[in-house]
């Protein structure tokens, strides 16, 4: 069994070592970040008609990110390119703007008034 000097010890190398290592991880997240940000831009300007529709690119991509683990990023929006265009040429083809009412009254149901 340990003391517990040596134990607090164990501990304290423990956490100065887990401090030496966070400019290393944040520079390593920040470099990433910085990364995506230049391929996203690199997409919406190879790719100016998705630019007014950033909610249907995220949805494909984020489909495309859980059906292939691991893929790199700029293949995965490589992939991602020809399932957008479908899903935008589905979209345009689709009225938003009439909405019709249903008829709710019942034939067989006259005396029962409307639903």
């Amino acid at each position: 069994m340990i003391t517990e000097e040596e134990r607090q010890s164990i501990i304290n190398e423990a956490v100065e070592k887990a401090l030496l290592r966070l400019p290393e991880i944040i520079g390593n997240l920040m470099m990433n970040q910085a990364n995506l940000l230049k391929l996203n831009r690199t997409f919406y300007e190879k790719h100016k008609e998705f630019s007014a529709r950033k909610d249907v690119v995220a949805s494909v991509v984020e489909k495309l990110e859980s059906e292939n683990p691991g893929l790199e990023y700029s293949k995965l929006l490589d992939k991602a390119v020809p399932l957008i265009k479908e899903q935008l040429k589905t979209g345009s083809k689709l009225d938003l703007a009439t909405v019709s009412k249903p008829n709710l009254k019942l034939p067989s149901l006259t005396d029962h008034g409307e639903l």
